[in-house]
């Protein structure tokens, strides 16, 4: 009986240890854990999200149409506006710019040479792809840590088309607007389109099988990939606009052509895209606006798009009327207008809006200015600010930063009052509590591009 009761001790001793040791093994690793917590917490551990001290940085397309000149120029920013350029910029494209110098005053022209998106980034901020517009091919880059590229292999990628323009990335599918309008070149033999690719991990792109749309006649002119939602691209398509290099290149009829479009697509499951019916200008919304070729009637140019974050509504710049236009899209992309309302700049184009939709930003490339819109109610934006820029050029593309406490303006030469050799530049403006801007006190930046009227910097992106 002793021996059994010694027994039943010493096992109940060997569980105790047991219990204890396990417990003493549990309590550390739940230790180990809430120390990594903190520790992730603090600070100390690598962050999920890779690249976040790309925070500050900014790029530009040179768009320099020599053979292999252009380039995408990087900057770094601090929180005073002051950019620096970032170590080993330019960052080659291997390919040409957009050479959109009209012939006639041998000046780049506003209208149908313009252009945007011609540079985005993924959603990560690990990848950025940029156009070579006179060499028809599509650049594509590893963004570094420091901000610096890398061109990926393969780089660049035939477009699909010629003179490639803007580009959406939808997940892994990118689309490109071939806008077959070089003044250099003669497009009379191919046409204008909208074209798909797949982007593999690895950056190279695939073009999708069937996914190409060619829009007749070639003298069409598109400008934008706008991606809303993954689901839907958008864009101002440039009709009637008599330059007189598009009348050499296209002929009489360019001037009989219909007039500016609004395209919508609808993305499918597989890629292709299916092609809504593209509508024209509201009525009345170029009433005493530019008449280029002064045959008494307004030019009907309809450019610059940008939907609103959070409701189904697009904003079209009326170009030649100093106008901006609401439209509001359906479950398939199609469209309807909602309004038009004043712009208090001239020629007012592109279109920026910030993340929670209560501002739009336009720039006005005919008297240098930039305009602020409160978007309280989103279909009827009221105009709150018109500045006047700094510096040279007149305005183009612009981006907020991701804080949006910046906003980032690109410039060249378009007009005769701005002096040969000057006027690209990229204005950096502060955006202040109520939403309205002041620009910095180094602003603007002058961009290293060729100052023989030839470059003509396009597009930039803000990390």
């Amino acid at each position: 009986m002793t021996i059994l009761k010694s027994q039943i001790s010493i096992e109940r001793k060997r569980e105790k240890n047991y219990f204890h040791d396990n417990a003493k093994t549990i309590i550390g690793l739940f230790m180990l854990v809430l120390l990594a917590t903190q520790d992730i917490q603090l600070g100390h551990a690598t962050p999920k999200k890779p690249h976040s001290d790309l925070a500050d940085v900014v790029y530009v397309v040179s768009n320099d149409p020599v053979k292999s000149g252009n380039a995408i120029l990087g900057y770094r920013r601090d929180q005073s506006g002051n950019l620096v350029p970032l170590p080993g910029s330019p960052f080659l494209t291997g390919g040409k710019g957009y050479a959109t110098k009209e012939k006639e005053f041998g000046l780049p022209h506003f209208g149908p040479f313009d252009l945007d998106q011609n540079i985005i980034v993924n959603n990560e901020q690990t990848r950025l792809f940029a156009t070579n517009g006179g060499s028809d091919t599509i650049a594509v880059f590893d963004i570094q840590p420091d901000g610096g590229l890398i061109a990926v292999k393969g780089s660049p990628f035939p477009s699909g088309g010629k003179n490639p323009v803007s580009l959406a990335l939808a997940g892994n599918k990118l689309y490109v607007v071939n806008k077959n309008e070089d003044p250099l070149r003669d497009m009379t033999q191919t046409k204008p389109n909208y074209t798909g690719f797949r982007v593999s991990n690895d950056g190279r792109l695939t073009p999708i099988p069937n996914s190409t749309i060619e829009l007749t006649p070639a003298s069409r002119s598109p400008t934008q990939a706008l991606l809303v939602r993954d689901k839907f691209i958008f864009d101002g398509d440039f009709g009637r606009f008599p330059l007189a290099s598009r009348v050499a290149m296209w002929g009489e009829e360019i001037k009989r052509d219909t007039p500016s479009m609004i395209r919508s697509f609808k993305i499918n499951h597989n890629g292709t895209l299916t092609q809504h019916a593209p509508i024209p200008a509201p009525s009345g919304a170029f009433e005493g606006g530019l008449d280029v070729d002064d045959d008494g009637e307004s030019d009907p140019l309809m450019f610059g798009l940008q939907a609103h974050p959070k409701e189904p509504l697009i904003y079209v710049s009326m170009v030649s009327s100093a106008r901006l236009a609401v439209f509001k899209y359906d479950n398939d992309g199609k469209l309807s207008f909602v309004r038009l309302v004043p712009n208090k700049g001239q020629l007012i184009c592109w279109i920026k809006i910030n993340k929670e939709g209560t501002r739009a930003y336009t720039t006005n490339n005919g008297d240098n200015t930039v305009s602020v819109y409160d978007l309280a109610d989103p279909t009827n934006p009221i105009e709150i600010q018109t500045l006047k820029l700094k510096g040279d050029g007149h305005p183009y593309q612009m981006d907020l930063d991701s804080s949006e406490e910046f906003l980032h303006i690109v410039k060249h030469r378009t007009f005769p009052e701005t002096p040969i050799g000057k006027g690209s530049e990229l204005n950096v403006l502060k955006i202040k509590l109520d939403g309205t801007l002041e620009e910095v006190a180094s602003s603007p930046e002058v961009l290293p591009v060729r100052d023989d009227l030839l470059a003509r910097p396009q597009g930039v992106v803000a990390l």
